[in-house]
């Protein structure tokens, strides 16, 4: 007959699982015979509601946590916790930590990375026409590589062009070129041009020529000019009045500085008193008027409006006319520095231009 396992070990009778009747049964010191405890549910009211939410549509639930290893995802399924054993807890003796020095780990070493040479081209940073007048701006970069640089502004179908510009050695090592053109302090003026052909947007032909190891390569871009608005900027004086100037401009503001607009389609033209281009939006302009170092203050200015229409032409245009006056703490004549800043409607960018007049 096989012996049974504490027969082989020869344990006590009373140790073993078999042993005698006549012993009574161990006292379960340990709970090795407790009944399982239930797992009592526990509801999540917090996720419960979230899901209500989601499921309606109001929000995302994947927005509302973050993705974090330590947040706990509300639309896991939830595992209840093993069924627990009626046991004693024992207690628990703070003890202190070793404080534990961490050695830094050394970043490794990495090379630099290698910056690639600027490659040599030309910009155009505005092309665009008011009224009859052309302007253009160029940026042309690492210019010791650009050997030429050109313009032609060109009508359509019209070989012979309006205007033909070669760029000097000291132009080009500037970096930077402004069109103008005679004696003009910016622009191109065509009305010249025009007197002699059809009247038509000028299209503007850039040509530049770049070295490299390669050789030279010639580089050509054409551009169609945006539109802006005409600005007159200027003083009012008494002599105006029944004059050429109250002929060209229909209505005189004596002992004034005036900014005019003509022809604009926006009914809400921002005109302002001024020199910040960080207040202007797209198609804006602020002029400052500075006289003995103090700038008249943008509460004396008034925007003053007209709406009006063309025969057989629904368009309704608005002419706009800032009036500036000469404030009574300030010298009543001398020299005035104006300073017109723009905001270009279609590139964005800003042109500022000034001029000292007598007043």
């Amino acid at each position: 007959m096989r012996k049974r396992l504490h027969e082989i070990m020869d344990m006590p009778t009373e140790f073993h699982e078999d042993g005698a009747p006549e012993f009574p049964a161990l006292p379960d010191e340990f709970n090795r015979n407790a009944p399982n405890a239930v797992p009592e549910e526990v509801k999540n009211r917090p996720r419960k509601i979230m899901l209500y939410f989601a499921a309606m549509g109001l929000f995302s639930v994947g927005l509302l946590f973050s993705s974090s290893p330590h947040t706990k995802d509300p639309t896991a399924s939830v595992t209840p916790p093993p069924a627990a054993q009626a046991s004693e807890t024992p207690a628990l003796i703070a003890r202190p930590t070793a404080a534990v020095t961490m050695e830094p780990t050394a970043e490794p070493t990495q090379a630099p990375a290698a910056t690639p040479d600027p490659v040599p081209e030309v910009d155009v940073i505005y092309y665009y026409r008011a009224s009859l007048v052309y302007y253009a701006a160029l940026n042309i970069s690492v210019p010791d590589r650009v050997t030429s640089v050109s313009l032609r502004l060109t009508a359509p179908d019209d070989e012979d062009p309006a205007l033909e510009i070669e760029l000097t050695p000291e132009e080009i090592a500037g970096g930077y070129y402004r069109l103008r053109v005679g004696d003009r302090d910016d622009g191109f003026d065509a009305n010249a041009y025009f007197a002699y052909h059809e009247e038509a947007d000028l299209t503007m032909e850039l040509r530049y020529t770049v070295s490299g190891d390669a050789g030279e390569k010639t580089h050509v871009e054409t551009f169609a000019p945006s539109e802006e608005l005409w600005i007159d900027w200027r003083y009012d004086s008494e002599e105006d009045i029944g004059g050429i100037a109250e002929w060209m401009y229909g209505e005189i503001f004596p002992n004034c500085f005036v900014v005019r607009l003509y022809e604009s389609t926006d009914p809400e033209q921002q005109l302002i008193v001024g020199s910040d281009a960080g207040t202007l939006k797209n198609g804006g302009i602020a002029i400052a008027v500075s006289i003995d170092g103090r700038d008249i203050p943008s509460e004396d200015g008034t925007l003053y409006s007209a709406m009006y229409r063309y025969t057989d032409d629904d368009t309704v245009f608005y002419d706009y006319a800032l009036v500036i006056p000469v404030p009574e703490d300030f010298p009543q004549h001398g020299t005035a520095t104006m300073t017109l800043t723009r905001r270009l409607t279609d590139s964005g960018a800003v042109i500022v231009r000034s001029k000292t007049i007598e007043y």
